[in-house]
């Protein structure tokens, strides 16, 4: 690591006794370059859902970093994952981005791999290479690990790193209970787009149940959301003549019953407890379910906000989706989402289920629209030779947020706070010093108070 990312400079990138942020990490060309080989090339990252490759040949490809994976499913129904590149002049085997095929060709010089990768063809192998080539060497490159927790399929290109259930811990198992549980397939296709921004303002905004009522007022005008039930609380906002808005919040719940998780390695949620929810309309009959109450336990149940599972995909519990953030450079991302449907839904329940996941997040999305544009804005900022000097500011609750830890879980309980961004943050500093597993693991253990 460059002195410029030394230990030192990067606690001073971050700094969880001030809440405050160095706006260089969105736009430095050496960060981000950094990012690639010390988060992206280590971490466990989601490649696909199970349901997305049910039969032998079935294979869907995702970016880890820069690097693109094919994840195939095999003819005796294990998974593997592989790096779509040949190895022989590292042209794409694979030109689609998901499908069914009998084997991998590569359209350069025609080498032909099988569904595990083994290289199996060579054009005029034994007249241009005279027995010299063995083949057995030069099949596809794997993932190191490669790894499914029910149903959602995992990968990191570390061999050193912990198992996938360690790794994501009770903290992000409960991210993905939280759709598991529910007993749900794919919906067929990944919405894919492309927003100016760095992939950590993507990510951070996961938490951040304090922009919605100014951010998403259009998106509450536009009666795509039915009206709250019982008393909804309104104003605090407030126009360019000082005027209040009269806003209503009901996208934010209560603001006052909010549950916070933070956890090793980065992953964290936040947002209303199901206490919390006051009269938004989110379905929560689910959690009963014996399954649920089995796999969420006590704390799990009540988390109503949005988890992320470090470094980028983040889990819309409430309509059964997840968004990966893939970063391309310091200011672009790519924003994909998978949406998922109740195995027993009615054709009317999944109709409904298409509709919102189309109209809410993606490129049409009404709130991801708003989101987008801000994202954009906060990254275009942070290029500006003196707006770059301006600390990010994540001071709501600073110092006030006890964390209780109970089996495995360190919880916040309070108001709408910043504390799962700043952990977030934190957690990216520690990332980037390049430390083994265990010393970020204990890095990252959350302290009794944020």
């Amino acid at each position: 690591m460059s002195a410029a990312l030394n230990a030192n400079r990067l606690d001073e990138l971050v700094s969880l006794e001030r809440g405050e942020v160095d706006r260089r990490i969105f736009s430095d060309a050496e960060i981000f370059e950094q990012e690639m080989t010390l988060i992206f090339g280590r971490a466990w990252q989601f490649l696909c859902h199970e349901s997305q490759i049910p039969k032998a040949g079935d294979f869907f490809e995702t970016p880890m970093g820069r690097d693109n994976v094919l994840t195939v499913r095999q003819r005796d129904g294990s998974i593997r994952a592989m790096l779509n590149t040949c190895t022989h002049r590292g042209n794409a085997v694979c030109r689609a981005e998901e499908g069914n095929t009998k084997a991998f060709m590569c359209t350069y010089h025609g080498w032909s791999f099988d569904l595990a990768g083994k290289l199996i063809g060579v054009p005029d192998v034994e007249k241009f290479y005279k027995g010299d080539l063995d083949k057995s060497k030069y099949g596809l490159v794997h993932v190191a690990q490669l790894e499914s927790y029910h149903g959602f399929v995992f990968a990191t290109m570390d061999p050193a790193a912990p198992a996938l259930a360690d790794y994501l811990g009770p903290a992000g198992r409960i991210a993905i209970d939280l759709i598991a549980a529910r007993e749900v397939e794919i919906i067929p296709g990944v919405q894919k787009f492309t927003i100016d921004c760095n992939w950590k303002f993507a990510v951070d905004n996961v938490f951040d149940w304090y922009h919605a009522q100014v951010t998403h007022m259009s998106a509450v005008a536009s009666g795509l959301f039915p009206p709250a039930e019982g008393e909804v609380e309104v104003g605090g906002a407030r126009n360019t003549l000082g005027e209040s808005l009269d806003i209503p919040s009901g996208l934010m719940g209560n603001g006052v019953d909010d549950l916070v998780l933070v956890s090793e390695f980065g992953h964290a949620a936040a947002g209303p407890s199901v206490d919390g929810l006051g009269g938004m309309p989110i379905d929560t009959s689910w959690r009963k379910r014996p399954q649920a109450v089995e796999w969420l336990g006590e704390v799990g149940s009540k988390v109503c906000g949005y988890p992320n599972i470090f470094p980028n995909a983040w889990l819309a519990t409430a309509g059964g989706q997840l968004a990966l953030r893939v970063p391309v450079s310091p200011n672009r991302t790519e924003i994909w989402w998978f949406s998922f449907v109740e195995k027993n839904a009615t054709p009317d329940q999944r109709k409904m289920t298409v509709m919102l996941a189309g109209h809410i997040f993606g490129p049409a999305g009404i709130l991801e629209q708003d989101d987008g544009e801000n994202w954009a804005q906060s990254t275009q900022q942070t290029y500006g030779h003196r707006s770059r000097q301006v600390p990010q500011l994540l001071k709501m609750g600073l110092g006030r947020g006890k964390v209780v830890k109970e089996n495995g879980l360190a919880r916040i309980e309070g108001s709408t706070s910043e504390h799962a961004q700043l952990w977030t943050y934190h957690a990216w500093a520690q990332w980037m010093k390049g430390l083994d597993w265990d010393e970020l693991r204990e890095a990252t253990i959350p302290p009794d108070t944020l």
